[in-house]
């Protein structure tokens, strides 16, 4: 098995799918780099062990969900120390200024995603894979959950970013 070539087919059909996944947990462009090379490279390490019991977009997806929670694990940990220290220093940082402005589509992506990243862990994993296209059952497979689950679970979350954005339209006017 040439793990190169099938490295390459692989990187080629799911790096996009790879790095909107990574969009919906990591915020900071730097870190979502970072965090989708990790991604990268435990699929190049991994590639030959895939043993085919599902399919290589749901190993994939596996992959990339479980990395981006551990690096979220990672930056909790690390903003609880920081939040710490700012207590015992009491300095304030100054909020950095907004660049220019922004197309009206790119607000409205950006509303939803922030309303996404204030969704709890697993409905953010629930709905970025929905956004992926991803089918029910390949859902479900990544999960380790039910099909049923994962369809009662989706239109919660749904209706939960319908209210959320309509509070923000209305709040915001």
């Amino acid at each position: 098995m040439d793990t190169e070539h099938n490295f390459k087919e692989v990187f080629a059909s799911h790096r996009d799918k790879i790095y909107r996944v990574c969009c919906c947990y990591v915020r900071d462009r730097d870190a979502r780099e970072d965090v989708y090379q990790e991604v990268l490279i435990h699929i190049w390490k991994n590639l030959q062990t895939f043993q085919g019991k599902s399919q290589i977009g749901t190993w994939i997806y596996r992959i990339t969900v479980n990395t981006c929670l551990r690096h979220l694990e990672k930056e909790q940990r690390r903003n609880a120390i920081i939040a710490e220290d700012l207590r015992h220093e009491q300095d304030t940082i100054p909020d950095s200024p907004v660049s220019g402005e922004v197309e009206e589509k790119e607000k409205a992506v950006q509303r939803l995603y922030n309303c996404i990243n204030q969704l709890p862990t697993i409905d953010k994993v629930l709905i970025s894979l929905s956004l992926e296209d991803l089918s029910m059952n390949d859902i479900a497979e990544v999960l380790d959950i039910s099909e049923v689950n994962v369809r009662v679970k989706l239109h919660r979350i749904r209706k939960r970013l319908k209210t959320m954005l309509e509070e923000n339209d209305n709040g915001s006017r």
